[in-house]
């Protein structure tokens, strides 16, 4: 498919999507099969290098269901993860003998599968200064790769050293260039994004002027944070996160959001640059998961749909005075609960009120009450069509009632 831009025929942007999960069970052979039509393509995590007790690397394997990427007919790219290492590179390295066994054995491993990859791509956040070493690894691993397209991902502080970030990508085919989970929120009071939509638009930009083919690096997961009473971050959590939380520590979810990805997409689709190629998502919705979007909220994101924050908040009448607080989640993408309801009332008088799903009531004045998330607690995304009773309120006499909203988006 192609598209005009500017006067000139562009390619269609690409929309391809990591499968990384170490453990394949029915929902992600499930989910590989349900999105197959909407992606052009797989990254599929075969292989994670870590390093033991000893300081000697050690290979995690993963099985992939062959049969399912077999079955969705997409072009399938090999991923190998590599832990943080400084060095040495050179050949006879036993690093660097493993990463190159472990490339030739991942690819091997899929040909006996029936299935010839596309492309092998190394995952490996190489400390900067470190960049001619790293591309001294990928002239090695090419010169070994018979067929597939070899491709990394790159991070937006390497353009900082555009001589060794040209050398570095020269080696490759296409790269990744990862514009999430850049910045860290080391303290409770840093002002931190998972993906900041404008510094990701001059990435984008940077990354173009090397002339070498890309994709961008968009998320769809999010990371639970610890803070420590004295602000200091002490637990970073996704997936694996505990459901039992310290009760002297404060947390925050840093999140991917969906309008703001929306907008990155519009964007790329309507203005997107030479050698940009479009979007790789990470990672693969299955639907089950805690830190990752829903299925269909990453669709309503891929197809660029701005979808603003859908809550409606209503006090539903009872008898005897009771009002029950409910929330319904209107919006096509997954939203975060309101932060705090906050009801008001002309006259009568308030005799007894409570909160449920964790909100906690405040009295701000005789004829007004708060309903408010706690700060410690991080929020739960809900899908479209969540009805949440998150309170009651009996009034005698109520009057002139008035119920509000209040979150991040007012």
């Amino acid at each position: 498919m192609y598209s005009v831009l500017g006067g000139q025929v562009q390619a269609a942007m690409d929309q391809t999507a990591y499968v990384w999960q170490r453990a394949w069970t029915p929902a992600v052979v499930s989910a590989i099969s349900e999105h197959a039509e909407l992606l052009d393509g797989l990254t599929v995590l075969c292989a994670e290098i870590e390093f033991d007790r000893l300081g000697q690397p050690t290979v995690v394997q993963i099985q992939p269901d062959w049969e399912s990427l077999r079955a969705a007919k997409l072009p399938v790219t090999i991923a190998i993860r590599a832990a943080t290492y400084a060095g040495s590179f050179e050949d006879g390295q036993t690093m660097t003998r493993c990463l190159l066994d472990t490339v030739q054995q991942a690819v091997r491993a899929a040909r006996v599968e029936g299935l010839e990859p596309t492309a092998v791509e190394i995952d490996f956040d190489c400390a900067t200064r470190n960049l001619e070493g790293y591309a001294n690894w990928l002239h090695l691993i090419r010169a070994r790769l018979d067929g597939p397209a070899l491709s990394i991902t790159t991070l937006p502080t390497w353009m900082g050293r555009p001589a060794a970030f040209a050398q570095l990508i020269e080696a490759t085919d296409h790269f990744v260039l990862q514009v999430h989970s850049v910045q860290r929120a080391g303290h409770i009071d840093t002002d931190a994004s998972l993906c900041d939509p404008q510094l990701a638009q001059g990435w984008v930009r940077q990354a173009a002027k090397f002339e070498k083919p890309y994709h961008v690096a968009l998320p769809t997961y999010a990371y639970r944070l610890g803070y420590a009473a004295s602000g200091e971050l002490v637990e970073v959590a996704g997936e694996n996160a505990s459901s039992v939380q310290n009760p002297d520590w404060n947390y925050r979810v840093l999140r991917a959001d969906p309008v703001e990805m929306a907008g990155l997409v519009r964007l790329l689709e309507g203005e997107r640059p030479d050698n940009c190629l479009g979007v790789i998502w990470y990672r693969l919705a299955l639907g089950c998961e805690m830190y990752n979007w829903d299925p269909l909220t990453w669709r309503s994101v891929m197809q660029g749909a701005v979808a603003h924050p859908g809550w409606q908040a209503h006090a539903r009448v009872q008898s005897d005075g009771l009002l029950e607080i409910e929330l319904t989640q209107g919006s096509a993408v997954a939203m975060e609960p309101p932060r705090a309801v906050e009801l008001s009332w002309g006259e009568g008088f308030a005799v007894a009120w409570d909160g449920q799903r964790h909100y906690a009531v405040q009295r701000l004045s005789e004829h007004a009450l708060l309903w408010q998330w706690p700060d410690t607690m991080s929020p739960p995304l809900l899908a479209q069509g969540t009805r949440w009773t998150i309170g009651w309120v009996r009034i005698q006499d109520a009057a002139d009632l008035k119920i509000t909203i209040l979150n991040k988006y007012d």
